[in-house]
C-alpha cells in the first residue's frame, strides 16, 4: 500500500490508472504480475479510497452508466415517449397528459 501510494503521488499532479501502478508494482518485483493479484490489489486500493487513505485513481477504459430514475409516478409519466402512454393509459384510469404532446396520449 504504502508503496502504491508513493508511485501515485510520484505522478502527480497527473492521476494514473490502477493498471499502471499493477505494472509498476509488478516491474519493482513488489507483487507478482498475476490476474488475482491484479484483482486483490483493486480491491484493497478501492477501500483506501473510500476510506480516504489513498489518492483517487483514473479509469479512462470503464463508463459509469446511470439508469434513469425518477422521484415519483407523475415526473416518469412526464418524461416519457408518447408511445408508451398510450399503453400506460391502459392501465390507468385517467388519460395521459404528457407535456410532449400537443393533445392528449390517443386522442389523435
Amino acid at each position: 500500500m504504502d508503496r502504491a501510494r508513493e508511485i501515485v503521488d510520484g505522478y502527480a499532479p497527473l492521476k494514473v490508472t490502477l493498471r499502471q501502478v499493477m505494472y509498476r508494482l509488478a516491474a519493482e518485483g513488489v507483487l507478482p504480475h498475476t490476474p488475482p493479484m491484479y484483482r486483490r490489489l483493486s480491491s484493497q486500493l478501492a477501500q483506501a479510497r473510500r476510506e480516504g487513505r489513498f489518492p483517487d485513481l483514473i479509469d479512462t477504459v470503464r463508463e459509469v452508466h446511470v439508469p434513469p430514475a425518477w422521484p415519483d409516478a407523475d415526473a416518469f409519466v412526464a418524461e416519457v415517449p408518447a408511445w408508451f402512454c398510450r399503453t400506460a393509459r391502459r392501465a390507468r384510469s385517467r388519460p395521459c397528459t404528457s407535456p410532449r404532446r400537443r393533445t392528449p396520449c390517443g386522442s389523435s
